[in-house]
């Protein structure tokens, strides 16, 4: 993938952005809502979002909230989205994405990164396992109205 290129994210990706959404989650939110949230989070500083470009196409992304944790005395990123386009997958592009998202972190200072995913989703297990990720706790989730 020699030309593909990862930068980060800015205000005139969004509507690229939430039409990959759109793919990578359908049904969970009207894109007036995802634009909404989108923009918001790219003007917080605890928020970093990267994007693989592929000819003037974004064809990944990735995205990471890096949050402060007084029990640990340092800064924890949490990755919540990795997509990649299916014609993209298997070529390296989430390889790529996940490399920067963790150099980021760690020139941060960060002390841990996290990352949840579906048990079945195996293909991303062995994408965050192969980049050092670990097995280590157990999420748990509840849907509010």
């Amino acid at each position: 993938m020699s030309d593909l290129g990862v930068r980060i994210a800015d205000e005139r990706d969004v509507p690229d952005l939430c039409r990959l959404a759109e793919e990578f989650m359908p049904l969970e939110a009207c894109r007036k809502r995802r634009n909404e949230l989108l923009a918001a989070a790219l003007k917080n500083s605890g928020y970093q979002l990267l994007v693989a470009e592929l000819e003037g196409e974004i064809v990944g992304f990735i995205d990471q909230w890096i949050v402060p944790d007084f029990a640990h005395g340092t800064e924890l990123s949490y990755i919540q989205n990795l997509y990649v386009t299916p014609e993209q997958r298997g070529k390296g592009v989430g390889s790529q994405l996940l490399e920067e998202i963790i150099r980021g972190a760690e020139n941060r200072g960060v002390s841990e990164v996290h990352v949840v995913t579906e048990f079945e989703n195996e293909p991303a297990i062995q994408l965050y396992r192969s980049h050092g990720l670990v097995d280590r706790a157990l999420q748990l989730e509840r849907e509010l109205e």
